[in-house]
């Protein structure tokens, strides 16, 4: 009997009290009606939508190489799951057993709940490190699961409340068995690639803080010379380094270029100085500063106990006297942990309101706004975790028992009474997403035969529409494809090309009869022109420009048919406009574009340009382009060509200003069409246009 409850202890300490612990403080938080798979009320709006019809639009897509791309979210933009941020690891998991799964379902609540859970075991083996005592390590673990910064993430960013991956990292540095370390270190790694991006570049600087120190330990106990040493270690960063790039490729983070992984928030997205003091609304006990906008993302707030603890811990270090088996963390770990407080700073510091940008060279500004960690305020999470736990590694370890369980629960009660109004309001607004987020969607008669027959939704020109949940939670209810969606990161090659492709079918009237199209109001007017009726319905319903290709059947009832409306743009002739957005002149560009702005730029080898035909096919045109050069280059063409049904109708040569205002003449032809396609090209094959577009004419 004796040993039975000794055995039912170990596993109550072991285990059983911090699944306890992170399940409850989940479940107060929550309230815990976001934890049911079929509850998706509170995942309709914003960057939870975004996670969660990545996934919905996932689950039914054919299998795809590699396995995270998810071709019906994005269509046509060469996406993955990746860039939902809908958690690819959960994702790829649950996809084959998508026939088997409820509709509608969603395992962001329980990814919520198994993050606390693991949230407090981690913490409960860091302290277990220095203590044995359960009401010790309860106490502490409280702090981590009731951590500010990460809970906060449950506002919107479900993927990033899962700290424990900070945790699990900062363990693996400290605990005392290394064995399989380079195993564990790998699994971790391709895990934390697999849930989100910044929480792997965390656990991978503390990686790296781990194999300086395993390096450090090596010069202590073998000798040799530095290169010796470091080879011992290279099988191990060669095996990490290729299962977290597997993991990457698997995911689809390897589907977005390069340059479409870059972001422009570095230095807005950052932590201002005084965040780890600074409760912004969340602080009862009146730590709240105002500070800049963006410095939202840099949230890191200790809470009054937090910072009574870490202080607390201070006096204790200068008052008593380390023992020398005393466990610490180690050197690199520190340093990692204050470079990561350093980036999420930046260069542009904020005290406060008061901003100081360093004084950088030009070229050095350039390259950091460029850099894929826009939110660099993230990066001090580990500083926070390393922080919390040096101070308890101090007061848990130079103190009496009596002493920490009393400083401890002073702690945990000022942390409580000071972070109540933070955690009262997230339980409120969580709450009434979970009961009272309407799912939205397009309902009705035309819509759903609209969802039968057709099978991609494409927003005209492409673009994030304000509406894009609506669409797309009704596209996903029919199992559509759509591109206008929210996304993380894009491809702009993809997106470029997609977003001509779209005008181009337009402008030529060649719909694909499988695609129903929804316009902004200036592409109505193009609608109107380059599609005859007989071709596709042009309508109004539920404050949506329709183009439903093929559609013979009579107009809903509650539709205005838009054959007849005011355009919102003319394309009669004489023409005249110029390429800015959201000018006419822009909507007559089809494929070969490839950047947006005043003066659209081609820098490819060729370039497609409609131009209106007025009311007589027949009639030739007198057209006027202004242009300038895009920039130079040794593949850029020193001679310009336009070209109409076949044939070479102008030329022009780039040399000084002689293609400034570059005229020719566009036959008419009975075959010509509403608006007439031209082609430019350079003259010498090989070369690349390298032109902007400024203004046009058309007689």
């Amino acid at each position: 009997m004796v040993r039975r409850a000794g055995q039912i202890s170990r596993i109550f300490d072991s285990w059983l009290l911090p699944v306890l612990i992170g399940a409850l403080a989940c479940l107060l938080i929550t309230g815990g009606a976001m934890l049911w798979p079929g509850n998706v009320h509170w995942l309709t709006q914003g960057d939870l939508a975004q996670s969660y019809l990545g996934w919905a639009f996932y689950r039914y897509a054919a299998w795809s190489w590699p396995p995270g791309v998810n071709p019906l979210y994005g269509a046509g933009l060469h996406t993955s799951i990746y860039y939902s941020d809908s958690i690819p690891l959960l994702a790829m998991l649950l996809k084959p057993l998508a026939a088997w799964l409820p509709e509608p379902f969603q395992y962001f609540g329980l990814w919520v709940l198994a993050c606390f859970v693991l949230q407090a075991w981690f913490a409960w083996r860091l302290l277990g490190l220095v203590t044995p005592n359960a009401i010790v390590k309860a106490l502490g673990v409280l702090f981590f699961v009731f951590a500010a910064p990460m809970v906060l993430r449950l506002g919107g960013h479900m993927a990033l409340v899962g700290h424990w991956i900070v945790l699990a990292a900062i363990y693996l540095c400290l605990r005392q068995d290394r064995k399989h370390q380079t195993l564990w270190w790998a699994l971790l790694l391709a895990m934390a690639m697999m849930i989100h991006a910044y929480l792997f570049a965390i656990a991978g600087a503390i990686w790296l803080a781990d194999m300086a120190q395993r390096y450090r330990m090596t010069a202590q106990h073998s000798p040799g010379t530095s290169t010796s040493r470091w080879k011992t270690l290279l099988p191990g960063i060669v095996l990490i380094g290729a299962v977290v790039a597997f993991a990457a490729w698997v995911a689809g983070l390897f589907v977005v270029s390069g340059q479409g992984t870059q972001a422009e928030g570095f230095g807005y997205y950052k932590m201002n100085v005084l965040a780890p003091i600074n409760g912004i609304g969340w602080s009862h006990l009146g730590l709240n500063f105002p500070q800049a906008t963006g410095e939202y993302e840099g949230f890191n707030y200790f809470g009054v106990g937090g910072i009574a603890l870490i202080l607390s811990a201070v006096v204790v270090a200068v008052l008593r006297r380390r023992a020398s088996n005393d466990r610490r963390i180690p050197g690199p770990l520190l340093i990692m942990a204050a470079l990561l407080a350093i980036a999420a700073i930046t260069c542009n510091i904020g005290i406060g309101t008061t901003q100081w940008p360093m004084p950088l060279p030009d070229k050095w500004r350039v390259a950091l706004s460029h850099i894929p960690l826009q939110s660099t305020g993230r990066l001090f999470w580990a500083t926070y975790y390393v922080a919390l736990l040096a101070a308890l590694y101090v007061l848990l370890q130079r103190c009496s028992v009596r002493w920490q369980v009393v400083v401890l629960s002073g702690a945990v009660a000022l942390q409580c009474v000071d972070l109540a109004p933070g955690f009262a309001n997230l339980h409120t607004t969580l709450s009434a997403r979970a009961h009272d987020g309407a799912i939205p969607g397009l309902r009705g008669d035309f819509w759903d035969t609209a969802g039968r027959r057709y099978t991609l939704l494409r927003v005209l020109p492409l673009s994030k529409p304000a509406d894009w949940e609506q669409l797309a939670f009704y596209a996903n209810s029919h199992h559509m494809g759509i591109d206008g969606v929210q996304l993380a990161r894009i491809d702009m090659d993809s997106f470029m090309m997609l977003y001509n492709a779209g005008q181009e079918a337009l402008l030529s009237d060649k719909l694909d009869p499988r695609t129903l199209y929804l316009l902004d109001d200036h592409d109505v007017a193009v609608a109107r022109t380059a599609i005859p009726g007989a071709h596709a319905a042009l309508f109004r319903l539920d404050d949506k420009n329709v183009l439903a290709p093929g559609w013979t059947a009579p107009l809903p009832a509650l539709a205005t048919d838009l054959r007849h409306a005011t355009p919102t743009l003319s394309f009669d002739l004489p023409f005249n406009s110029d390429f800015s957005q959201p000018s006419a002149g822009r909507r007559l560009l089809g494929e070969g574009w490839n950047a947006t702005g005043i003066g659209l730029m081609s820098l490819s080898d060729t370039a497609t340009l409609f131009v209106p035909g007025g009311q007589d096919a027949q009639r030739s045109l007198k057209v006027e382009v202004n242009l300038h050069r895009a920039n130079t280059g040794k593949s850029m063409a020193t001679e310009l060509e336009a070209w109409f049904d076949g044939k070479r109708i102008g030329r022009c040569s780039m040399a000084g200003d002689g293609c400034r205002i570059w005229m020719f003449d566009v036959p008419g032809t009975p075959n010509a069409g509403s608006f007439r396609r031209l082609e430019l090209r350079p003259s010498v094959a090989g070369a690349k246009l390298r032109i902007a577009l400024d203004a046009i004419q058309v007689q």
